[in-house]
């Protein structure tokens, strides 16, 4: 009898632990604007092998290109919403949702490449990942790395601000990117990055912003761009956030494993564009595209910070918010 109740006990417990073992990971949904060869594929694949690798399978990080989850705006009320996990968006999308983080999208913030990554680790991170937590309801996990928005534009060589007077540049829904081509000259449109492309294609504007690896990704010589110039006006940050919604429902391990995973992604997204940046910009080069640098960009950040930071500092949390950042890594503060 003893055996019998042994035996039944024993397949009881081979059959609990067997559906355990075989039990399906969880599954993290992660939303990404542009294609995997881009910096924000990067991040994403990134991420998802850091999580699955450390959590040995309990967690499945489905990746979405392309922007096939819906346009940034979209993914970024989803991710407050807790219906979506992640998503890698533009910072400049972001703004709406928390103000103070508008200070990113401020012209002529960043001087160099060193500038930025100080102001995207250490205090510079707690102090904005904490704005995106209390105000957004997410968490910053990375901070993607996709170089100074060069302009292209399908009509001229832009070397002078004299230049782009006039011509039409697709910009964010941003009101501060908006001001600064303003600053300059130029007409800015708003259009949804994913309709940017046939926008270009069309003819609708003359020219966008990106970095080379971006350019190259998304294919815009094909969309007529063919004229770049190397203006530093603004370095191109994008967030990989998660829902404090879904994090807040894992275990304090998992949590970290999350965290360590969003830094693990934006070293490796830092490698990537100092690595690839150059090559993208050899390849396109050789495919055609004309790349010029400015003659007179001293003129260009004058126009932009003597008229978009006075009037966009309240839009960005006021001029306190802003020199606290300024502080965080060590740049001078604004007066």
């Amino acid at each position: 009898m003893k055996k019998l109740l042994l035996s039944a006990l024993m397949l009881a417990l081979t059959a609990t632990f067997g559906t355990a073992a075989q039990a399906a990971p969880q599954v993290l949904k992660v939303a990404i604007g542009d294609p995997a060869d881009s910096e924000q594929g990067v991040a994403g694949i990134s991420f998802k092998k850091y999580v699955e690798e450390k959590t040995n399978g309990k967690y499945e990080v489905q990746l979405f290109f392309s922007g096939q989850l819906g346009d940034e705006t979209e993914t970024i009320h989803n991710v407050r919403r807790g219906t979506l996990d992640v998503s890698c968006v533009g910072i400049a999308n972001i703004v709406p949702f928390v103000k103070k983080l508008g200070v990113l999208t401020l012209p002529y913030l960043f001087d160099n490449l060193d500038e930025v990554v100080k102001g995207t680790n250490g205090a510079s991170h707690e102090l904005l990942n904490g704005y995106a937590m209390k105000e957004g309801g997410f968490r910053v996990l990375c901070w993607t790395y996709t170089d100074f928005r060069w302009i292209t534009n399908s009509k001229k060589p832009i070397k002078t601000m004299a230049d782009i007077a006039g011509l039409k540049f697709r910009v964010p829904q941003s009101a501060v990117l908006i001001a600064a081509y303003k600053s300059f000259g130029a007409n800015p449109v708003p259009i949804a990055w994913s309709e940017t492309f046939t926008a270009l294609q069309q003819g609708v504007v003359d020219g966008q912003c990106y970095g080379y690896i971006g350019i190259q990704a998304m294919k815009f010589m094909e969309a007529n761009q063919k004229y770049l110039t190397e203006c530093h006006y603004t370095y191109q940050l994008q967030p990989l956030i998660m829902s404090q919604r879904v994090l807040k429902k894992m275990s304090k391990e998992d949590q970290e494993i999350m965290i360590a995973a969003g830094k693990y992604a934006q070293d490796q997204v830092l490698k990537f564009q100092n690595e690839q940046g150059g090559k993208a910009k050899e390849a396109l080069v050789k495919a055609g595209l004309v790349v010029d640098q400015l003659q007179d960009e001293a003129k260009w950040k004058e126009a932009a910070v003597s008229t978009v930071w006075p009037e966009m500092a309240d839009f960005c949390g006021g001029k306190d918010a802003i020199n606290a950042y300024l502080k965080s890594f060590g740049k001078a503060e604004w007066k």
